[in-house]
């Protein structure tokens, strides 16, 4: 995994243009590749996750199981469901991208850290 995560960031940093901070960016930083996984809700819940929220990581890596249950927020506040094939990985710039790397603008906007919410429907 630590080598898609190299692979993606190399990738990330060169869609933004800024290609010429990987070396330094990378020998900078030092951080835990964290995996998670939430507990499956109990009988009388209808739904479970967190609070929508930011990611404070460089990088965030997603592969969902066969259910699906993330929910992203576009820049017009509305909330759409992701649904991925089960052999992708959906992955999210996050906050720590922002904060360490020279960004210029993409088209005519800063981007953001992408807002979300783990949901999952009973």
């Amino acid at each position: 995994m630590s080598e898609l995560e190299k692979m993606v960031t190399r990738m990330a940093i060169q869609s933004f243009g800024v290609e010429k901070y990987y070396e330094s960016h990378i020998e900078s930083i030092s951080y835990n590749f964290v995996l998670l996984k939430y507990r499956e809700p109990m009988t009388d819940e209808t739904q479970l996750g967190v609070p929508s929220h930011t990611d404070k990581s460089f990088l965030t890596i997603l592969h969902q199981n066969q259910i699906s249950g993330l929910e992203l927020e576009t820049k017009k506040g509305k909330w759409i469901r992701l649904t991925p094939s089960p052999s992708s990985f959906v992955v999210m710039v996050s906050d720590a991208f922002h904060s360490t790397l020279p960004l210029t603008p993409c088209s005519g906007e800063w981007e953001q850290s992408s807002i979300h919410a783990p949901i999952l429907l009973v």
